[in-house]
């Protein structure tokens, strides 16, 4: 029986396994929504979103080809045991970002501007509110930005042989695309967390762990929101002649008993059923059943 000889290319060493490989997709799948949602809710961008091309195992010469002249590089730590992970950001979208943040529209014209040394403040803020979407890898803590160069050439160098992962990904508003960022996990900088790069462990106990974290964070960042109330005593139909022809002290009657159940409506969603009262001397409702959605 013949064996099929497989060709290495020793410029591109194949030191990442295809578990690590898969456990890369997986938490930039998570972080591409994480950060979509972020971009909607907190920078008030609906529109824009973000999503994950593909991910690669090549060598650090061939991502620093791929990368633009001009893109911005976030080096960041996965405190304590990893450190300087490469975040790309073209440029447009690092400008674009900026802008958001300052007040503006997000609408720019000129890209070509360069970065100043406020404006490189302003993405270390960005950077550090987009990485907390990013999943913490076991026995590390906290990701958190350790610098932010302006260009390729001023970021820390690798050798060129260094195998590296790439997790490509695109920002985009509506249909159209803005630019590319991407991850750049170099092997030296993982072989720490290296056995810990596997995709079981991402899911062991998600039931219990992932989805009480998850409805934690949810409730964290929603339980200050205020939210409108309206209690609906009932309703009555009458004509416009009558409407206009109202005067103080004239009662309209409604097509609800004293006695009976009245709706309560948080944001135009009918949620609850209650009884009216008072408390003290402010009237009140206490809340009798509530409506749930039909699954």
């Amino acid at each position: 029986m013949s064996e099929q000889v497989k060709i290495y290319d020793f410029k591109k060493p194949q030191r990442f396994s295809t578990d690590n490989l898969r456990f890369v997709s997986v938490i930039t799948e998570e972080y591409c929504k994480a950060l979509t949602a972020y971009m909607a809710y907190e920078m008030k961008r609906p529109k824009m979103y973000c999503k994950l091309d593909k991910v690669e195992q090549t060598n650090y010469d061939e991502f620093i080809g791929l990368v633009d002249e001009e893109a911005v590089i976030i080096e960041f730590d996965m405190k304590p045991f990893v450190k300087n992970i490469i975040y790309q950001i073209d440029k447009p979208i690092a400008l674009i970002l900026i802008d958001l943040i300052s007040g503006g529209d997000g609408n720019l014209r000129n890209y070509k501007r360069e970065i100043t040394e406020i404006d490189k403040e302003l993405i270390r803020y960005t950077g550090n509110q987009f990485l907390k979407n990013l999943h913490v890898i076991e026995g590390c803590e906290k990701n958190e930005i350790a610098e932010v160069n302006k260009n390729i050439a001023s970021s820390r160098k690798y050798p060129v042989s260094e195998s590296v992962i790439v997790a490509h990904m695109s920002i985009m508003n509506e249909e159209e695309e803005i630019g590319k960022t991407c991850f750049c996990m170099p092997y030296t900088c993982m072989e720490p967390v290296l056995s810990q790069m596997e995709t079981k462990k991402l899911f062991r106990d998600k039931d219990i762990e992932y989805d009480s974290e998850f409805t934690n964070a949810i409730y964290k960042s929603v339980c200050g929101t205020d939210s409108e109330i309206i209690v609906s005593l009932g309703q009555t139909t009458i004509n416009v002649r009558d409407l206009l022809n109202l005067k103080i002290d004239d009662i309209i009657t409604l097509n609800n008993d004293i006695t009976d159940e009245i709706e309560v409506y948080v944001e135009s969603a009918k949620s609850f059923m209650a009884k009216p009262g008072l408390i003290k001397d402010k009237r009140a409702v206490i809340i009798t059943d509530v409506i749930r959605k039909e699954e």
